[in-house]
């Protein structure tokens, strides 16, 4: 029905299909009243492959989008390498999430820009994606996270790892201020995980990006944007750093953008680490005027030396005398 990623054809994993309202109007086309559509057909010589957010009887369904969402979850081959795909539409769990199986992959259409994705998974409740210990290796991309206010969207526990999110944007624009929002908590290990090609888009005071509360390691956010809107402060943009014992991290490249000089005060916020030496590497980030200060992008309850910055710097405005580097708290 979809080509998915030419590199699937080579995997024995199934492909098993959540299907949002909005796609299958009879208007589209994709389901017909006699049944003779091509998602129709496609369900119909597919049986347990297809799942209805709200459900349908007639296919493996729930009554709400958590209902259907869990079940396709649960239908899911552990270590195979199934793929949970995401027809265009809007997916909004009210009940948290069971995720728990290793090597499986969550996939929207393939979009060649992260804001261009069709697909949009809604938080409707606090952690509203919960992972396991056992959903190692887990892939997600292509699809737009949109953020319950004060809270956690994605909580990762303990033995969760190598964590691979691409392509994706997560949008708190319009979402009611509160510093509790937070895309990921990496409560756990979360160790050899990348969260990498994103955009970040804030219009307000959320709360950072990532938090880290668990001693992770090898942990890398890369090559992503961020578009801060509006004049309204953000504290912590990226990574707010709680976990003493987590090291082996690396921020960068990246972009920011504000369009208020001080909107955006921190990057990456870290707490004293255990051992003082280089825990985090901010590595090619570059901001625009505004984008904290040089001194600011880093702020550290700990040691100098617990984290460094290379070649990362501030633009400086037009006719201005050079960029600056961006150099952390004395």
């Amino acid at each position: 029905m979809f080509n998915i990623n030419k590199s699937l054809l080579y995997d024995p994993g199934q492909v098993h299909y959540i299907v949002d309202s909005d796609f299958r109007t009879l208007a589209q086309g994709w389901s017909r009243a006699d049944g003779t559509g091509p998602l129709d057909l496609w369900g119909a010589r597919n049986p347990g492959y297809v799942f209805y957010a709200p459900g349908r009887t007639a296919q493996p369904s729930g009554a709400t989008d958590a209902a259907a969402m869990q079940a396709a979850i649960d239908a899911l081959v552990d270590f195979r390498g199934d793929t949970l795909f995401f027809t265009p539409g809007t997916y909004t769990p009210a009940t948290a999430l069971a995720i728990n199986v290793p090597d499986a992959r969550w996939l929207g259409p393939i979009v060649s820009s992260p804001e261009a994705a069709r697909a949009n998974l809604v938080a409707g409740v606090a952690a509203a994606f919960t992972t396991t210990a056992d959903a190692d290796r887990m892939e997600v991309g292509y699809l737009r996270f949109v953020p319950l206010t004060a809270a956690t969207m994605w909580s990762v526990v303990t033995g969760t790892d190598r964590l691979h999110f691409h392509d994706f944007v997560f949008d708190t624009n319009g979402i009611t201020a509160s510093t509790s929002t937070i895309f990921v908590d990496t409560a756990g290990t979360c160790d050899g995980s990348l969260f990498e090609k994103f955009v970040l888009l804030t219009d307000d005071s959320t709360g950072a990006m990532f938090t880290i509360t668990g001693t992770l390691t090898r942990f890398q956010i890369k090559d992503f944007t961020h578009f801060h809107v509006g004049a309204n402060a953000l504290a912590i943009s990226l990574v707010d750093d709680n976990a003493a014992g987590a090291s082996g991290i690396i921020v960068g490249p990246g972009r920011g953008v504000t369009g208020a000089a001080g909107a955006v005060t921190t990057l990456y916020d870290l707490v004293n680490k255990t051992t003082a030496e280089t825990n985090v590497t901010i590595d090619r980030f570059y901001g625009s005027v505004g984008y904290a200060t040089t001194t600011t992008i880093v702020t550290s309850a700990g040691a100098v030396n617990d984290i460094d910055i290379v070649d990362s710097w501030i633009a400086t405005v037009e006719g201005g005398a050079g960029r600056g580097a961006y150099v952390g708290a004395a």
